[in-house]
C-alpha cells in the first residue's frame, strides 16, 4: 500500500485530518478509484496497489496564502463549485461533471472530473480514477531541491517558465524526457515526462525518498516508484504548475489526465 503524505500547507490555522480515517475511508471507496485520496494540510492520501510513498517536509516557513472560493459566485453555464466539507470528514465524491477549481483569490480554472472523483482544500489536489493531480501557483518561492537526497531546501528559479524548465531538466536524482511546448486553456507552457529511475537506490536519502520541485515545506518527496507529467505554464503573467502522478501507473492512465488537463479553461476571479 502506497503512502501519500502532506501534500499542501494551507496555512497555520487549519486542522490535518485524522490519518486513520482517510485510511479508512480509501479502502472503503469504488475499486475503479485505486488512487482515492488526495490530501493537503499535512495530511495523506492512500491509493491502492504498489508504488509511490510521497511526503512533505514540516520545516517551518511563510506559509503559502490560504485561499477562499467563496466569492466565486458567477459560473458559465454548467460549472459547478465544488463542494465544501470540514476537515476530518470524507470528502464528497463528485458526479461526473465541469467544476470551477480556485487556485488563489484572483485566478481559477475549470475543469472536467469523471464521475468518483473527489478533491481535497478546495481543489488543490484532485483524484481522478488512479491519478492525482496538484495544481499551484508557482511563485518566486518555486524551485529545485537543493539536495536530491538528504536535504530539505529548494533553491527558488524565476520568474520565467523556460528557467524553471531547465532547472528541473538539471536536477540530479530526476530523469526528464525533452519539454513539449503546449498551451492550456490559452496559457502557453511546456509539458515534462519526470522519472525517478526505479533503479535507483535512494536508501541511504531520508525517508528513502527523492526530493521533487516545489516550495520549500510544501514539496513532494518521492519514492523511486514516481512518474510524473509536469505542465509549467504561464497564466497572464503568472507561472502555474499542474502535477499529475499516478500509483501504480497502468494502462492510459497518464494519457487520460493529459486529455482531462488539455480541456483545463483558465479565469480571472478577481
Amino acid at each position: 500500500m502506497a503512502d501519500w503524505r502532506a501534500l499542501r500547507e494551507m496555512g497555520e490555522d487549519v486542522t490535518p485530518p485524522d490519518f486513520d480515517a482517510l485510511v479508512r475511508t480509501a479502502r472503503g471507496r469504488d475499486r475503479r478509484a485505486r488512487l482515492v485520496g488526495a490530501v493537503v494540510a499535512l495530511a495523506v492520501v492512500i491509493g491502492a496497489g504498489v508504488g509511490i510513498g510521497l511526503v512533505i517536509r514540516s520545516e517551518p516557513g511563510p506559509p503559502e496564502p490560504v485561499h477562499d472560493p467563496a466569492p466565486v459566485v458567477e459560473l458559465p453555464d454548467g460549472v459547478r463549485l465544488l463542494p465544501p466539507h470540514r476537515d476530518g470528514e470524507e470528502a464528497p465524491v463528485l458526479d461526473a461533471g465541469r467544476y470551477r477549481v480556485p487556485l488563489d483569490d484572483e485566478l481559477a480554472f475549470d475543469v472536467d472530473l469523471p464521475d468518483g472523483s473527489h478533491a481535497e482544500g478546495d481543489g488543490l489536489y484532485l483524484a481522478l480514477g488512479t491519478v492525482l493531480l496538484k495544481s499551484e501557483i508557482a511563485t518566486e518561492r518555486f524551485g529545485v531541491a537543493q539536495d536530491w537526497c538528504q536535504g530539505d531546501g529548494i533553491v527558488p528559479v524565476g520568474p520565467t517558465v523556460d528557467e524553471l524548465v531547465r532547472a528541473i531538466r538539471s536536477q540530479p536524482g530526476l530523469r526528464v524526457q525533452a519539454p513539449q511546448s503546449v498551451t492550456i486553456g490559452g496559457a502557453p507552457g511546456q509539458h515534462l515526462r519526470v522519472r525517478i529511475d526505479p533503479t535507483l537506490d535512494a536508501s541511504g536519502c531520508r525517508d528513502g525518498q527523492v526530493n521533487l520541485p516545489g516550495i520549500h515545506g510544501t514539496n513532494n518527496n518521492v519514492t523511486p516508484a514516481y512518474v510524473g507529467d509536469w505542465w509549467v505554464l504561464d497564466v497572464g503573467g503568472r507561472r502555474v504548475v499542474l502535477q499529475g502522478m499516478c500509483d501504480p501507473c497502468e494502462g492510459d492512465a497518464l494519457d487520460a489526465l493529459a486529455q482531462t488537463v488539455r480541456g483545463i479553461s483558465f479565469r480571472q476571479t478577481g
